[in-house]
């Protein structure tokens, strides 16, 4: 069995970091919702039921193009990707693929 002595021990100097913790900044408010924005989207969805397709589809590209950020705009284009859905399942591929090429 062996013994330690003193000699042997060796003393380690340890570098002690400190660490803070912070919680993540709130989330920027929700804007108010825009009723002239909402309104465009709800006139153009009006067209695409009434067999109107191509105004509904400038209407939603309007509202893709200049506020693409707003909830209106993102709905609008999820209204543009369900006619080139619709486009596809009807055989329409050309239609289908300009509205895709248009939304890149």
């Amino acid at each position: 069995m062996s013994t330690i002595r003193e000699d042997d021990v060796v003393e380690e100097e340890v570098d002690v970091v400190q660490v803070t913790i912070t919680n993540p900044p709130a989330p920027a408010p929700a804007a108010p919702p825009n009723p002239v924005l909402a309104r465009l989207l709800r006139m153009a969805d009006g067209y695409r039921r009434s067999g109107q397709p191509y105004q509904a589809i400038e209407m939603y590209f309007e509202l893709v193009d200049d506020h693409g950020e707003t909830p209106q705009g993102v709905q609008a284009r999820e209204h543009l990707m369900a006619v080139c859905e619709q486009y596809e399942q009807e055989g329409k591929m050309r239609q289908a693929r300009a509205l895709y090429e248009r939304l890149l």
